[in-house]
């Protein structure tokens, strides 16, 4: 059936199986009766990215998401993504990234502190893995479950590259846990997390994370959590010589981190009813956008030829847009396809606004 893309698309969920455990949280987002954390602690939202996971490449659709029209009709996001690229992405979009989304957003809630990790950097995929994304992500923290919530960020006593590589081959947790310093988080932190930057989501966070659209990472710690990651797993298949490199060594101080990798805030678009925010963006990321918008009436977003994903935050009212009403629940997600504008809110909420890089960021 043809798609009309002058309507929004609620997002049903999508959850993922992963390395640790979490989850609890969704669970209770999605009323479930007996919410409980699991090995399904993300939900990728409208997501066109296939999870890579050890041992379950049989299920070659994990981490992609569906769409539901206003209708009541369901896509998945590749057919929604790929059947007029133009339409649901843009026409600049198209022309620097190809038909695909440069954009992966997830609701996440880990019951355990995850492996100490880091990502590629863009330039850094494109000379190892021959891709054209890394993974820069950031983190809107929404919950905690306790109030000594911390995350890992950055190396505050950097090893050489030598001594890393020793702390892994030994897998001596307790010397790479003395390389960082607990950063304490609390709801309504947005860090963005660079591409080679080290780091841990401490237990007990729920939070959006907004990230270039691969799986891509390097995992230090092998059986953290009870599981034994297979190679596939800890380095990408490539071997822990050839990632050493991939790790950024520069220190970060623990008071500093904050004020270093948080957010830029610059007012779009104000009106007695509400406002909206560009919070992370270029140039202090090109790799992707992160916007907060609060309501207090009806609101109209701001338009820039650019697809988003919204999730509701705090809150209900209603979405409208090509002639269309959404009602909107807390934790409500929608696709704003590129070829929608003049798109309005109404009601008391808290909204992040998530969206691919400018096109004329790469």
């Amino acid at each position: 059936m043809t798609i009309n893309y002058q309507q929004p698309f609620i997002l049903l969920p999508n959850r993922v199986w992963r390395t640790y455990q979490g989850g609890a949280i969704l669970d209770q987002m999605e009323g479930k009766n007996t919410p409980a954390d699991s090995h399904f602690p993300e939900d990728w939202v409208g997501s066109a990215t296939r999870a890579v996971n050890p041992g379950r490449d049989h299920l070659p659709e994990e981490g992609i998401g569906q769409a539901q029209d206003v209708s009541g009709h369901r896509f998945s996001m590749a057919e929604l993504y790929e059947a007029s690229p133009e339409e649901a992405l843009g026409v600049q979009h198209v022309a620097t990234y190809g038909a695909k989304p440069y954009l992966l957003v997830k609701l996440l809630d880990s019951a355990m502190r995850l492996h100490i990790q880091a990502h590629p950097s863009v330039s850094w995929s494109q000379r190892h893995l021959n891709a054209d994304s890394g993974k820069t992500e950031a983190w809107w923290i929404l919950q905690t479950r306790t109030e000594d919530a911390y995350v890992y960020m950055g190396f505050q006593y950097p090893p050489s590259p030598a001594a890393w590589k020793q702390m892994i081959d030994d897998q001596d947790l307790e010397a790479m846990n003395g390389c960082f310093d607990p950063i304490p988080v609390a709801p309504g932190d947005l860090l963005l997390v660079e591409g080679g930057v080290p780091h841990a989501i401490g237990p007990g966070i729920t939070m959006v994370e907004i990230q270039e659209p691969t799986d891509y990472v390097v995992r230090c710690e092998y059986a953290h959590g009870g599981l034994e990651l297979p190679e596939s797993a800890r380095t990408m298949g490539l071997g822990l010589d050839r990632v050493l490199d991939l790790f950024d060594y520069a220190q970060y101080d623990a008071t500093e981190v904050k004020s270093r990798f948080g957010p830029q805030h610059r007012l779009l678009n104000q009106s007695e009813f509400g406002q909206e925010e560009s919070s992370l963006a270029a140039p202090q990321t090109d790799r992707l956008e992160v916007r907060k918008v609060e309501s207090q009436g009806r609101f109209a977003l701001t338009d820039d030829e650019r697809f988003s994903i919204l999730i509701v935050i705090e809150g209900q009212g209603r979405l409208f847009g090509g002639g269309e009403e959404i009602e909107l629940q807390p934790w409500s997600r929608i696709f704003l396809p590129a070829a929608l504008n003049k798109i309005q809110v109404d009601g008391h909420m808290t909204l992040a606004r998530c969206l691919p890089p400018l096109p004329t960021s790469r």
